[in-house]
This record gives structure tokens, C-alpha cells and sequence, in this order.
């Protein structure tokens, strides 16, 4: 089937449904000015969805950590495991018991939801249809999702974003708690939830002994609104889309559970609070401000040493040290992945690999930043164009080649991209 266009000429949800009735299969591409986004279909249902702008921001392990469903420290086992085995994370997941059935079910599906429900405000783009006999994806614990559905929730979505989006006028906007003299609590069904406006809810407030019951979505939203993050930040550590996070602030502001904050500290993704300090109109003496920035300048300095400086007293805990650099290199190992699979890509459009990983982030496969990992230090990349392989390599926090950091590949005539072949002949690759 031959389906390709723009949006101003065929809109989404005719392109959808088109997919949906003829039950087709294959990976529909869409390309806007500021993303482009990747929809997998089986059989008319959606199944997959990747974004190029968020992709690290909806990939499964990193949804499962920002909603507290899965440890950072067993992300990055499970992707040690993974780079190892070539196992699907999920799997891993399970396996060693990192995370239950349930949470990675809600990963997947939200996975594929924030991405999805974002294209429905797409007003420009170009589309592709890629007809294919069959698409790979989790078929034991995500389930497909009905065109049908999608379509519904979107529409409802295009109507209610100008009505919400005056209330809830930005993603940055930090909101509070208002106290209540009842018990607020998820609903178990949605339809417990008291109704906006209802006169269930004004009796719910004016009895003592009552409570006030919410849906599942705005409860979600409810119990991290603390007078400090901001909607992106909850929305982010929440199964929720940003349609329906920004919906739950509507719905929370509706009932006046919540309300808009004076911000006084912005919570980082690390969890710690910068603080904002008011400036001060006396002048301070220059020489106390020249002490100052040298008392600050020698904090700093002792900080960076630790926890190598024997001296200092206020060195950061070694198990401290160790769950940030692991973290750290699970990010780097996300980085490398990204890097080789825009190198295959490149290879697969040029018909050759790039001389330098430059030439990658030169023809838009990969934004600059991802090439160097998460220390500012470039992956080491070696090409062999006489055997068609080419190398990566990491580097742990010391500078020092991570042997878990290493990727080699092949080219498609010479072997699997991704597959390291073993043979009588021993290859050895000397990284200095």
C-alpha cells in the first residue's frame, strides 16, 4: 500500500483509520519541524512508537525509574545484562525480579501512549506508510492498542487542550497542596470519583467524617504537587501523557485541591533543591566579596578532590559515589546503543560507515551532545573498512576503556549489525 503525504492534505486520523480498516502492518514515519516520530502497527493496531527529539525521555528503563517503579542501580544491571545477552529489557526486568509484570505492562503502554497522543497536536509534517509482514515487539505484556480508542482519546484531547491550557498555562507552573478538612483519596473505579462541580463534592467538604475521592489519574498528580516541582516534573515521574497530566492539574484545580505556588526552590532530576535567594539592595564591601569568592572557589576545589583527599571531612559517601557512576555508565551504555544504531543507519542510506562519528550529528542521525558521553569525553570509534567492521568504545569515570563499554559490528555483507561472530582466528583490538 502506497501511503505517503503531508498532514495539511491527509490528516492523521484519516491516516490512522485508513490503517485500521485495511489492517495493515508496517511502520508508519512521520516527520515534523521539531520531531519525528515512528508507529509500529500489527494488524491495524498500534504497537510501538519512538520519538527522535524524546527519545531517551520515553525509553521503558527510564520511565520505570522516573516513576519510581524500578532502582537506578537496577536499570543499570539489567542493561549490563542486556549488552551482554542482546535480551529484551523487559525480560531482563522480570527475570532478575527488578520490577513486577504490572509495572512493566504500565512502562510499556505509557511508553507508547506519550508518544502517541502528542501527534494529535501536530498541524504540519510529512507522512510515510512502510507496508511490512510483521513488526517486532513485546507480545506477552504489552497490549495493542485499538485505533479506535486512540482516535477517541485524541479527539477528546484536540477539544479540551484550549480549555485546559488557559488554566494550566505552562509545563513550568509549580503548584500546592490546599489544606482540606477531609481525607483525600483514590477512587478504586472511576466512576467513585466525585464529579467536578457535582453537589457530591460540596457535601463531601462540608461533612467531617467524609472523604474526598479522586480518579486514579489525578491521584497520581496529587501526591507528588508539593510546592516545588513543576507539571513537567510530575507529569514526568507519572504513567500519565502530558495531555492527560495537564488534565489531572485541571481536574485538581477545579475541585481547589490544589493551587498555584510561589517558587522558592526548583527540585533538579536528582532530587536536591537549588534555592532562590532574593537579592539584597545594601552593597556589600569589596573585600568581602573577594573573600567570599575565594572561601567559594576553595569549597569547590575540595569538593572535586573528594572522596580522593584523605583530609576532607565532608566527602560524599563511597556507596554514594558508586550509585552515581553507575547511573552514569548506564547512561553511557544508553548513548553507545544510540550511536551504533545511528551508524547502521547511516550505512544503510550511504552504503558506507561514516569516517568519524561526526558525520553522524552532520546528517542529523544524532544530536551533537550524544557523542560524547556523560563526562564530555567522545567514544573512542574505530573503523576497519577492510573487513567491514567498525568499534566502539566507553570510558569509565577515571577516563580509564570500560570493557563493558565496547560494541563491534559488522557490516550487513559481512555479518548481523549488532552480533559479534566468533572464529579459529583471533582478533585483537588495542585501545590506548
Amino acid at each position: 500500500m502506497a501511503l505517503e503525504g503531508t498532514l495539511h492534505d491527509f490528516a492523521l486520523p484519516d491516516i490512522l483509520q485508513l490503517i485500521s480498516l485495511q489492517k495493515k502492518t508496517g511502520l508508519l514515519t512521520l516527520r515534523g519541524p521539531e520531531d519525528t516520530v515512528l508507529l509500529g502497527f500489527d494488524s491495524g493496531a498500534l504497537v510501538s512508537a519512538e520519538s527522535q527529539a524524546r527519545r531517551l525521555d520515553t525509553r521503558l528503563g527510564t520511565l520505570l525509574v522516573k516513576t519510581r517503579s524500578l532502582a537506578p542501580e537496577s536499570l543499570t544491571k539489567a542493561l549490563e545484562i542486556q549488552g551482554q545477552t542482546l535480551q529484551r529489557l523487559g525480560f531482563i526486568l522480570l527475570k532478575n525480579g527488578f520490577c513486577d509484570a504490572d509495572q512493566l505492562r504500565a512502562g510499556l503502554d505509557a511508553q507508547v501512549k506519550k508518544i502517541a497522543y502528542g501527534l494529535f497536536r501536530w498541524t504540519d509534517g510529512e507522512y510515510v506508510f512502510d507496508q511490512q509482514d510483521r513488526i517486532d515487539y513485546d507480545h506477552e505484556y504489552f497490549r495493542p492498542i485499538q485505533v479506535e480508542s486512540l482516535l477517541m482519546e485524541g479527539a477528546r484531547m484536540v477539544d479540551e487542550w484550549p480549555i485546559i491550557q488557559k488554566v494550566v498555562r505552562s509545563p513550568e507552573l509549580v503548584y500546592q497542596r490546599v489544606a482540606v478538612g477531609q481525607r483525600v483519596e483514590p477512587a478504586e473505579v472511576a466512576d467513585d470519583a466525585e464529579e467536578i462541580g457535582d453537589a457530591t463534592l460540596s457535601k463531601a467538604r462540608d461533612r467531617r467524617d467524609g472523604s474526598i475521592r479522586i480518579s486514579k489519574a489525578e491521584w497520581s498528580v496529587y501526591e507528588l504537587v508539593d510546592g516545588r516541582r513543576t507539571i513537567s516534573d510530575i507529569v514526568d515521574r507519572t504513567f500519565l501523557s502530558d495531555f492527560e497530566g495537564a488534565k489531572a492539574f485541571y481536574d485538581l484545580l477545579s475541585r481547589g485541591l490544589i493551587e498555584e505556588s510561589r517558587r522558592t526552590g526548583v527540585v533538579d532530576e536528582t532530587g536536591s533543591i537549588s534555592i532562590e535567594i532574593p537579592s539584597v539592595s545594601r552593597r556589600l564591601p569589596v573585600g568581602a566579596i573577594v573573600l567570599g569568592l575565594v572561601l567559594l572557589a576553595a569549597l569547590l576545589a575540595s569538593l572535586r578532590l573528594q572522596p580522593r583527599n584523605p583530609a576532607n571531612t565532608f566527602t560524599v559517601p563511597r556507596r554514594r559515589v558508586a550509585a552515581v557512576e553507575g547511573f552514569q555508565k548506564a547512561v553511557s551504555l544508553t548513548r553507545l546503543r544510540r550511536l551504533s544504531e545511528a551508524i547502521d543507519a547511516y550505512y544503510l542510506t550511504q552504503g558506507r560507515f561514516p569516517e568519524s562519528p561526526a558525520a553522524i550529528a552532520s546528517s542529523g542521525l544524532l544530536p551533537p551532545r550524544d557523542l560524547d558521553d556523560p563526562w564530555g569525553r567522545p567514544y573512542r570509534y574505530i573503523l576497519q573498512n577492510d573487513t567491514g567492521k567498525y568499534y566502539l568504545a566507553g570510558f569509565d569515570a577515571e577516563g580509564k576503556t570500560d570493557t563493558d563499554l565496547f560494541f563491534a559490528h559488522a557490516a550487513q555483507g559481512t555479518g548481523a549489525a549488532g552480533e559479534v561472530h566468533t572464529s579459529g582466528k583471533k582478533e585483537i583490538i588495542i585501545l590506548k
